[in-house]
């Protein structure tokens, strides 16, 4: 059964969150837990649990989170459910300081090593399995990326290399980004966020594609548009690719050349009609909703059409996501994950409500 986390809090100004703890154990897992809630789940092999340490230091740099953190070893899952109760497409840069890691992405494996950093998109699901660890971690929502941002679609899971001369500069970059963060004014963090970015996405441009070649920064702009149209019109019955070629002057190759990263036309638009569907259950009123009714504002053409590709998509029923979110507060399904603490909720509302 899928796990529903939902939170109400409206964010506060608190610029910097930490996670600290003297005796390794239980209590430092479940702090954890709380504390990785907006980005993972995870699992600990039972006989390391009682040594387990975890500690993170989070900053809010306005159009950027800087989290440097270090931890035992564990295995992260990004589930398809945990991509749509959240909604967001932001782009993490995640650099190891030390320790290593395996980073699993629609079948294919990267490994992560001391001073190499691995780009994810948190429109997407992966795993990864690390041992004890120090990183370097930077979320930066996408918009930030400005004509560069298409080109990380098909970069997802993918790393840059630490022993390469770019990517020396870039963990010198991240490493100083880390250490100087907290002391920025407001337009200072703004700079050094856009900074980030940019150095990201060029370094980004140079890394080979899937397919052996690299995406033309010409097509960025037009990839963005389209995918900002599609997103406004999801609830609409005329969007088809048919009607999106027409919209922007393109093809119906060029269209799906597009978007073959992004699992073709059809295939996005279907993902992001279920995302919006997973939304609408999850959320707080999502008990009151039927099925039914949320099958056909997302314009599937039966509940049991919409039922079968929602299982598909996210391991579970439809039914499962809305009965979760009857709990009564304070109650557990047994399969829900412990709520975060209101210190890390905060933190869940800043990846939430990240903006460029």
């Amino acid at each position: 059964m899928c796990a529903v986390r939902t939170t109400t809090r409206a964010m506060r100004p608190k610029p910097i969150l930490l996670l600290t703890g003297e005796s390794p154990g239980h209590r430092q897992a479940d702090d954890w837990r709380d504390a990785v809630a907006p980005f993972w789940d995870f699992t600990i092999r039972k006989e390391d649990l009682s040594d387990f340490r975890g500690q993170s230091r989070v900053r809010h740099l306005g159009t950027a989170i800087v989290c440097s953190a270090r931890a035992s070893g564990l295995r992260f899952v990004r589930e398809r459910g945990l991509v749509a109760r959240m909604g967001v497409d932001h782009i993490v840069a995640h650099m190891r300081v030390s320790g290593q890691s395996r980073v699993a992405v629609s079948g294919r494996e990267q490994d992560c090593a001391p001073g190499d950093i691995c780009l994810f998109d948190l429109s997407r699901p992966l795993s990864a399995a690390s041992t004890d660890y120090e990183a370097i971690t930077v979320v930066l929502p996408r918009p930030l990326f400005g004509v560069r941002q298409s080109a990380l679609d098909t970069l997802h899971g993918a790393v840059i290399r630490g022993a390469t001369p770019f990517g020396r500069m870039l963990t010198d970059h991240l490493r100083s980004l880390s250490t100087h963060a907290t002391g920025f004014s407001e337009p200072e963090a703004a700079a050094a966020a856009e900074a980030t970015a940019a150095l990201l996405g060029v370094a980004a441009l140079g890394l080979p594609q899937e397919d052996g070649g690299v995406q033309p920064l010409e097509r960025a702009p037009l990839l963005v548009a389209i995918r900002r149209f599609i997103e406004a019109e999801l609830a609409s019955t005329d969007l088809t690719a048919e009607a999106i070629g027409q919209r922007f002057g393109v093809s119906r190759s060029a269209l799906y050349r597009l978007f073959v990263p992004l699992g073709g036309v059809s295939g996005y638009i279907r993902q992001r009609r279920l995302a919006r569907a997973y939304r609408d259950l999850a959320a707080g009123d999502g008990r009151f909703a039927r099925i039914s009714d949320v099958a056909y504002r997302w314009r599937f053409e039966s509940p049991a059409h919409f039922t079968q590709a929602f299982r598909a998509e996210f391991g579970c029923a439809p039914r499962d996501v809305r009965a979760q979110v009857a709990i009564e507060p304070g109650k557990s399904s047994g399969t829900e994950p412990a709520a975060p603490s209101e210190t890390w909720t905060d933190f869940y509302d800043w990846v939430l409500k990240l903006a460029a």
